[in-house]
């Protein structure tokens, strides 16, 4: 079996999925300092299809059902799942953070969220991009974050 020039694309961009995935997941996991728990993944989605870019804090669950129902004619699993991490929320103790963004012509594989002072960066694992653009694809991913950890007044960048 000959080793074809996009078969050799493909192997790289599956080996450069799986580190970013590694590297991504250490960063969002369980865990944090002082009892604090690093930001959690509740839902995540690397469809073309989700809301246009943005990203907002949910301070309660009236505001995760409204996020979720931004999602809902385009997909209703996704609205379902927002729900849910909504519903195993505690609005007391956290907030959920949602976030959608574009990642041009490869799908992400991973997500975190770094809290950095004031601000909150969306860090995205993904693959090199095949030479072949289709179509750009989107990350859609909402995270549970302590309120210890959340900045009074959180600048997104």
């Amino acid at each position: 079996m000959a080793v074809t020039r996009s078969s050799y694309a493909a192997v790289r961009a599956a080996v450069l999925a799986a580190v970013c995935s590694v590297l991504v997941a250490g960063c969002g996991g369980q865990g944090g300092t002082g009892g604090v728990a690093q930001p959690q993944v509740v839902y995540f989605s690397a469809a073309p299809r989700g809301p246009l870019n943005g990203h907002q804090v949910l301070e309660d669950r009236a505001g995760a059902v409204r996020y979720a129902a931004a999602f809902g004619e385009r997909d209703p699993r996704a609205r379902e799942r927002i729900e849910a991490a909504a519903r195993g929320t505690d609005f007391g103790r956290q907030v959920l953070v949602g976030w959608t963004a574009a990642t041009g012509c490869s799908a992400a594989t991973g997500a975190a969220l770094r809290v950095s002072g004031n601000r909150l960066e969306l860090r995205v694992g993904q693959p090199e991009p095949l030479p072949e653009c289709v179509a750009p694809f989107r990350v859609s991913v909402v995270f549970r974050v302590d309120r210890e950890l959340m900045p009074e007044r959180p600048e997104f960048g």
